[in-house]
């Protein structure tokens, strides 16, 4: 909810939207179209949506152009047309976004700050934090409660740290980057080999670190660990979802999207704008292209060559993925008259 007084068509000239309906409608908070009340905002972006503006009590919404909206009385509500309400709703969003919760501006008095550690102008460092040796950290970066900082970590300006966050030691974070809650930035990759005889289990030393380039964001919970020699690097722009895991030595190109609970084994190769959906899994040392969408739940064992659409256990071309789910619901009904062809025999 907002103090500031808006309306429907103050609404529509911010989103550069055409306008069916009243200019005046008051616009003091947004929901979805099923709980939106008579002075607040929806979004319709598909025809789920659409269908329920007739039962829904909102006075205006975003609407993607092309879309039929059913029920529209626009002498009563207001839509507001755009070529992508999903895109609209950023904005708009914006404007009734509250603020982001910050640590106090300065350095808490119970924060543990190594003397060594060069801290940026207008910095926040909230309570329990901790931040190592030879540290440097940006101008307007904010740490919240009980993070850590180790030795020799740098972090860019206008970083955000959520609490509990760890960014382990030589890791570098660009500017405007953003570290879930409880996220762990830089931790050892799961490096192992037996003993030459059989008796232990011998853990590999991991001498590289992590970089994150600028506008990188990661989840709450999630873990991108160390390389081996070098850096694991995640490029500029790339956003990782809660509960991921990208192994040591891992290259991840720039603008791609990866859904919670994906797994990224070591040494993969990842292009630009590639898009993970949830819960996949990737095999170690593959090379994904440039522009591969992957669909949730998959497991890849093989490389994917640049724009393509994969999906499946295994992961196959989407369209091959498909055809085999249809054949095999319909192994039920074609294996009937098999068996019984059989038992006749």
């Amino acid at each position: 909810m907002t103090s500031v007084q808006h309306t429907s068509g103050s609404i529509a000239e911010l989103v550069r939207g055409t306008l069916l309906g009243p200019a005046d409608r008051p616009v003091r908070g947004l929901a979805t179209v099923a709980d939106a009340e008579t002075d607040q905002l929806t979004f319709i972006g598909d025809l789920i949506n659409a269908n329920r503006w007739a039962d829904s009590s909102a006075g205006t919404a975003i609407v993607t152009r092309g879309i039929e909206v059913r029920g529209h009385d626009p002498a009563l509500r207001s839509l507001i047309e755009v070529d992508n309400a999903d895109l609209a709703m950023i904005p708009v969003l914006e404007l009734f976004f509250p603020g982001e919760s910050l640590p106090a501006l300065g350095i808490s008095p119970d924060a543990r700050v190594d003397p060594t550690a060069t801290i940026g102008a207008g910095a926040r460092i909230g309570p329990g934090a901790v931040i190592g040796a030879r540290c440097v950290i940006g101008t307007d970066v904010s740490i919240h409660a009980n993070s850590v900082i180790y030795p020799d970590a740098h972090i860019g300006s206008g970083s955000l740290i959520h609490a509990n966050a760890v960014i382990r030691e030589r890791c570098t974070l660009g500017a405007r980057c953003v570290i879930g809650a409880s996220s762990v930035i830089g931790g050892d990759g799961f490096g192992y080999r037996p003993s030459a005889d059989g008796t232990s289990v011998l853990r590999i030393p991991h001498l590289g670190t992590v970089v994150l380039e600028d506008d990188v964001e990661i989840g709450s919970g999630s873990m991108i660990d160390r390389g081996k020699f070098a850096a694991t690097r995640i490029g500029a722009g790339t956003k990782i979802d809660n509960l991921c895991q990208v192994g040591h030595n891992v290259q991840m190109g720039r603008l791609c999207m990866v859904s919670g609970h994906t797994g990224i084994a070591g040494s993969c190769q990842i292009g630009d704008r590639v898009h993970m959906g949830g819960g996949c899994g990737i095999g170690p040392h593959l090379t994904i292209g440039n522009d591969v969408r992957i669909a949730a739940r998959s497991a890849l064992m093989s490389n994917i060559p640049a724009g393509e659409t994969w999906g499946g256990y295994p992961a196959q071309e989407i369209r091959s993925a498909l055809r085999e789910q249809a054949l095999l619901r319909k192994l039920t009904q074609l294996s009937k008259p098999l068996l019984k062809l059989l038992k006749d025999q």
